[in-house]
């Protein structure tokens, strides 16, 4: 159950006396008066977007309100801080939570410095502050927090004062976070009395109790109060928001599973297609790809809700058109964008024109993640307007091009892929499996070819993730990675988990050669080609060709690339890059647990690749190996028959790279295929990379070629090959599916993409490419061609 928590509402001004320990503003230029004047207007902007929930609209307005502030007054300054404030909100109210965290913290800090402790603004930012960290679910930070700014306001500002209710709702709520029910209701209870006696009832902060008391009276089993207060909560914030305030979308899916737990289903589903109907409309707004991901990700357990009941109420159909929605948004959106730039007939140079747009927007992302260093937040906050300057320029342009272009514009727009229309597109004797999970529940869904569609609740899977994580573990160690684990212990988790993935589906898909898979959550990081259904020894992989694809969507996006791509004249066969020169040592250092710490604040606090890179200490060995597999390829694409280019040793660097890329070449190879290093850490999702040369990079070029960094590449190529290990891994985001490689490289234009789950020896990679790529030679189906993991293809 999402649990709110309500932040007091933005400030426009805080007014500074001489009593105050706030830095006092500079003698001002009539110049930078009108400025100053010009910042409060944004301010007010800020706060008139945020009461109606236009948390986009807001953003660029309390970006400038800062800057403005800070260089004319100062950071110290009190109006700076409230606009830092404000900033801090908004990124909390898009879902960014890493940015909001970084922006309290120094709001927090500042403050306390200033003012003091005590200080009721202190105080506002101590509670902000605590907020975030219990958005970031680390409770044991929070909840000193929490205790400390009620015991403070209660002691200051007296026990009615509005802020102290808010201090005391919010220490209500952790205590329900934490299992604290008995503690909680009283202090509730009077939050709620005493609101509502000195705020009025229809006042946000009293619609924040009222929405607590759903979740604490759920915990408690007492339903009917539940929904009792749900229904109240929901009419209210719906005549004082309004109905499509995201508040009110929140109390409508709150009121759903209420009515849930009642067995009221017929009400729950209208409840359910409303909510989904209002987080559409918030998503088609103006959102960069990132704002419409974290929008997304905080609403799409609704999605799954309303999935399952369609599936209990034997409407299959339904059932899977939310499951669709419910999968790769951001990606569809980015592919429709590419395909439509290839395909509508636009000029040459509007072409470049928005590939570069594309190339600076993937720019200004990577600078931001370098950006979010400790001392760095004022750079990432001037990076993160910058963006949206150019994201605002970027959707002028295309509105002229859809205006000029009817094509364009019809290609741009994301059409969602039904059963019926997507059945066509299956393969007679293949069948698509789809997966939608929120934590441990799991539905299923099979199409065929006829059209035939099933939808299944498979319940949910006791420590699913823990099994899973488990599971790959032992894949990657039976192979000599780390430990040796026993064969008959993979095994039997095999069978484990066979039998609650496939086992109710086994009727469908048992008789199909082809299994097209659509994974979600942590399902996306295990090989299902590797399980086995019960009683039987060998795994699927040896009577099925297993492939996967974020959705049925994608998968039709994917063949229109592909009928795009036959087309193209003049095509190289093979681009490659491998063994590289790395440092030279002997051995690799193993980082400690602080490494990994330290690593990952530098990334989620502070953003920079490099420095977290170099904390990890991690050093590549050079990987003579490679350079067997490139031999093969040579032998088997003569480079000027084939228009081939291999690149290696010295040359295998990612300036080379950038350069065939800026020079439109990379786009005009069939295969890409790179025997490198590849880098993945679970505790620092954020550093995926394949690593090129090391040595002699010029300034500015660190070899680590990032996800963000592939998004900003122009790729027109049938198949990828990252021979590298775990690169099949990456961040899971709900709504999306793994956040790393695989979705960079579809952003930038390429089709099929092989990867890998763990790490291969390099006897094994060899003879894998040479039979591989003999295959494709020989006109074999990628897919077919593929016939054993540990690799993948998507």
């Amino acid at each position: 159950m999402k649990l709110k928590i309500f932040i007091l509402s933005l400030v426009l001004i805080t007014l500074c006396s001489p009593d105050l320990l706030f830095a006092q503003a500079p003698s001002l230029s009539p110049g930078q008066e009108e400025q100053l004047k010009l910042a409060k207007t944004y301010n007010s902007q800020v706060v008139q977007y945020y009461q109606q929930g236009l948390f986009k609209k807001a953003l660029p307005f309390a970006e400038k309100a800062w800057k403005k502030r800070k260089e004319i007054l100062g950071e110290k300054h009190s109006d700076t801080l409230t606009s830092l404030n404000n900033l801090a909100i908004i990124y909390k109210n898009l879902g960014r939570l890493s940015e909001a965290l970084s922006l309290h913290e120094k709001a927090y800090r500042l403050r306390k410095d200033v003012s003091g402790e005590k200080h009721p603004e202190t105080l506002t930012s101590l509670n902000n502050l605590a907020v975030i960290y219990l958005n970031l679910g680390r409770l044991p930070e929070a909840l000193p927090l929490f205790e400390k700014g009620y015991r403070l306001r209660s002691e200051i500002l007296g026990e009615k004062h509005p802020d102290t209710l808010l201090s005391l709702n919010n220490l209500a709520v952790i205590y329900i976070k934490l299992g604290r029910l008995s503690e909680s209701l009283p202090l509730l209870e009077k939050a709620y009395r005493l609101s509502k006696e000195k705020l009025g009832e229809k006042h946000p902060l009293t619609l924040f109790i009222i929405n607590n008391f759903h979740s604490i009276y759920n915990k408690l089993g007492r339903l009917k109060a539940a929904l009792t207060w749900s229904k109240k909560g929901y009419r209210l914030r719906k005549k004082v928001l309004g109905e499509k305030h995201p508040d009110t979308l929140y109390s409508l899916k709150d009121l759903a599973t209420g009515h849930i737990k009642q067995g009221n289903t017929h009400q729950a589903i209208q409840n359910l297609e409303t909510f989904v109907t209002g987080v559409e409309s918030l998503r088609s707004s103006d959102l960069s790809a990132e704002n419409r991901r974290s929008l997304f990700k905080q609403r799409v357990e609704g999605y799954f809700l309303l999935s399952k009941l369609y599936a209990e109420q034997s409407r299959p159909q339904d059932a899977f058109r939310l499951a669709e929605m419910s999968k790769a948004r951001t990606l569809l959106e980015s592919m429709a964008a590419k395909i439509a730039a290839q395909q509508s007939g636009l000029t040459t140079a509007e072409q470049k024109q928005l590939q570069g747009y594309e190339t600076r927007i993937a720019s200004l992302n990577h600078r931001i993640a370098k950006a979010l260093k400790e001392n760095r937040i004022d750079e990432r906050v001037r990076l993160e307007t910058d963006k949206n300057q150019m994201l605002s320029q970027l959707a002028t342009f295309e509105d002229k091009l859809k205006a000029k272009y009817p094509k364009y514009a019809q290609l741009s727009k994301v059409q969602m892929i039904g059963a019926a229309e997507g059945a066509t597109l299956l393969p007679a004797k293949a069948v698509f499996i789809s997966y939608l999970t929120i934590e441990n529940s799991v539905l299923a869904f099979t199409l065929q070819a006829n059209g035939q569609i099933t939808a299944h609740n498979l319940g949910v899977i006791p420590s699913l993730k823990k099994d899973l994580e488990t599971y790959r573990h032992q894949m990657a160690r039976g192979r000599g990675r780390v430990l040796y684990v026993k064969k008959k212990d993979t095994q039997k988790l095999s069978r484990t988990l066979g039998k609650r993935l496939l086992e109710p589906l086994k009727d469908i898909i048992k008789d199909k050669q082809q299994w097209i898979i659509s994974p979600s959550g942590p399902l996306a990081f295990i090989p299902f080609e590797t399980l086995r259904f019960e009683g039987e020894k060998e795994p699927v992989i040896v009577q099925h060709q297993i492939s996967y694809v974020q959705s049925l969507s994608v998968l039709a996006m994917l063949q229109e690339r592909d009928k795009a791509y036959k087309n193209l004249k003049r095509r190289g066969s093979l681009f490659a890059m491998g063994a590289p020169i790395y440092q030279n040592l002997d051995a690799t250092k193993q980082p400690t647990e602080i490494d990994f710490k330290m690593a990952d604040r530098m990334v989620r606090g502070g953003g920079d690749y490099v420095r977290a890179f170099r904390q990890l200490d991690q050093k590549w060995q050079n990987l003579p190996g490679t350079e067997k597999e490139l031999e093969q390829l040579n032998n088997l694409f003569f480079l000027k028959k084939h228009h081939s280019r291999i690149f290696k040793q010295a040359d295998a660097t990612e300036a080379n790279l950038q350069r065939f890329n800026r020079a439109g070449l990379l786009a005009k190879y069939r295969y890409l295929v790179f025997s490198v290093h590849g880098y993945l850490s679970p505790q620092v999702p954020a550093l995926s990379a394949l690593v090129l040369g090391q040595v002699n990079n010029p300034e500015g070029i660190d070899g680590y070629v990032t996800a963000s960094e592939w998004a900003g590449y122009n790729l027109k190529s049938d198949l990828m090959v990252l021979s590298a290990c775990e690169t099949g891994l990456g961040d899971a985001v709900s709504g999306e599916g793994v956040m790393g490689l695989p979705y960079a490289l579809y952003v930038a234009g390429n089709k099929n993409t092989i990867l890998t789950l763990w790490s291969i020896s390099d006897e094994v990679t060899v003879e894998f490419i040479k039979t591989f790529f003999i295959k494709l030679k020989a006109g074999v189906p990628q897919v077919e061609a593929l016939t054993a993991p540990p690799a993948r293809i998507y």
